[in-house]
């Protein structure tokens, strides 16, 4: 039975906050943040671990779309990470940073994206440091832990257990991830790892909610959130079968 608080799915969660460059709001950005808290939304952002091991909110593994200076995140210091400006406004975040704006007045889904590159085990230290985080900060109480890599959720219900955390998935099927092996990519695609990584919930992509695995365990009481909601519609269309959803390009 999943842990999580009705506070989770009270509210849609603002896709890398409520952003919108036009507004000098970038993805992930602290001002994306703060619009989705003024708007009543929850939260979802990401975090890549910088060159010395620090979790900075930033979804991409290279630094040229969203910034002016190009390659890896993991290769840059967390100092010139801090500095770094955002196209659009602001700099990147770490994510103590942007949990103390948030100050405990939204939920927040933290997805670690992959350290791995191909959804499989690794060290553990980008979700050791982001559980240490969430501890330190003031209300610990709101945030979920959550990742593609089931590894990544394995690794933090082993070092953080009391923390809630969650599988992302979807149907696996997209071309850059044509490099991982048929077969993991259907055990991530059915939730094979679900009941290993003791997880509260899951996050699937839109387009798959009504897969055998989804619905069996939204039966089970498991809390379902969906990605990534684009419109009105897909909106309507997706909460016949989730408890909330991911929303990015329209205000729900």
């Amino acid at each position: 039975m999943s842990r999580l608080t009705p506070d989770f799915w009270s509210r849609p969660f603002a896709h890398r906050g409520l952003h919108d460059v036009r507004d000098d709001r970038p993805e992930n950005g602290l001002a994306a943040f703060a619009a989705a808290i003024d708007q009543g939304y929850a939260i979802e952002l990401d975090v890549q671990a910088s060159a010395d091991g620090e979790a900075m909110v930033f979804h991409d593994y290279e630094l040229d779309r969203l910034t002016e200076t190009t390659g890896r995140i993991d290769a840059q210091p967390t100092d010139a990470l801090r500095a770094m400006p955002l196209l659009g406004g602001g700099t990147i975040p770490d994510l103590a940073e942007a949990l103390h704006l948030v100050a405990g007045r939204a939920p927040v889904l933290v997805e670690i994206k992959d350290q791995s590159g191909s959804f499989g085990p690794g060290h553990g230290a980008l979700e050791r440091r982001v559980c240490d985080v969430v501890h330190a900060s003031a209300h610990p109480e709101i945030c979920t832990i959550m990742s593609f890599n089931p590894h990544s959720v394995i690794a933090v219900r082993d070092y953080a257990p009391e923390i809630p955390r969650g599988l992302v998935s979807y149907d696996f099927e997209h071309p850059h991830d044509a490099h991982v092996p048929a077969d993991h990519r259907k055990a991530l695609a059915d939730l094979h790892f679900f009941d290993e990584a003791e997880a509260d919930f899951i996050s699937y992509g839109a387009t798959g909610l009504t897969a055998p695995p989804v619905v069996a365990l939204r039966r089970q009481g498991i809390p379902v959130f969906s990605w990534t909601i684009r419109t009105a519609e897909q909106a309507r269309a997706a909460l016949d079968h989730c408890d909330q959803i991911t929303f990015e390009g329209f205000l729900p």
